[in-house]
């Protein structure tokens, strides 16, 4: 009886050092996709915020303004397949199950919002600039006057 039991529990602790090898990997493959969305996503709030930094700074006539945050505009859109690609990492990091991530404070929703975010500012700006353009062109006031008012 104590050699069946002495059998029975080495077969239980070779089970158990599988299971902890194989748990063990699969905590390091989470680690690595933890790391490869972090890296990802600091990288695309980085650009968010330098983003929104250029468009806000607008210097220069009217046109050109308008010119700027039209360009900046078409780099928002252009920059949506980084968008894509965090959120199939989040897809990727929620099918694991990984609901924490200690090397970002990101998530993929907050990205998305802060992209679309942007995207909607480019726009707003846009509209703001023409109507502006438009007013200025309609009045006769000059581009320094309207500075001044606004």
């Amino acid at each position: 009886a104590l050699e069946e039991t002495w059998r029975n529990l080495q077969k239980i602790i070779k089970e158990r050092d599988g299971d902890l090898a194989k748990e063990l990997q699969r905590q390091e493959e989470n680690d690595k996709l933890r790391k490869e969305f972090a890296k990802i996503a600091n990288a695309f709030h980085s650009w968010l915020t330098e983003t929104r930094s250029s468009m806000m700074e607008g210097t220069g006539t009217l046109e050109q303004q308008l010119e700027a945050t039209k360009r900046k505009a078409a780099e928002v859109r252009a920059r949506r397949s980084d968008l894509k690609k965090i959120e199939d990492l989040g897809a990727i990091l929620e099918e694991h199950l990984i609901l924490d991530n200690r090397y970002t404070e990101h998530s993929t929703v907050g990205l998305a919002q802060a992209w679309d975010q942007l995207d909607q500012l480019g726009m707003r700006m846009q509209h703001n600039l023409e109507q502006q353009i438009q007013a200025r062109n309609q009045s006769g006031v000059s581009e320094d006057a309207l500075k001044e008012f606004s």
